[in-house]
């Protein structure tokens, strides 16, 4: 099972590895978050997975 860097919740499908490679600790081996897009996903304010959406939607406000 796969915990999600942004929301801290299981990953039940679509997983998106944000960073490979070992902890310190070793207790998570790589970082996994939600696919973007994902309804399942409610990332805790100012996670990378927060300013990724907020980046986005500006960006797309800024092209209608």
């Amino acid at each position: 099972m796969n915990i999600c860097v942004d929301c801290d919740k299981a990953i039940q499908s679509g997983a998106v590895v944000v960073a490979a490679g070992h902890s310190m600790s070793g207790a998570r081996p790589d970082m996994y978050a939600h696919a973007l897009g994902d309804e399942a996903c409610q990332p805790r304010a100012g996670s990378r997975g927060d300013q990724l959406r907020r980046a986005m939607a500006e960006e797309a406000a800024l092209h209608r």
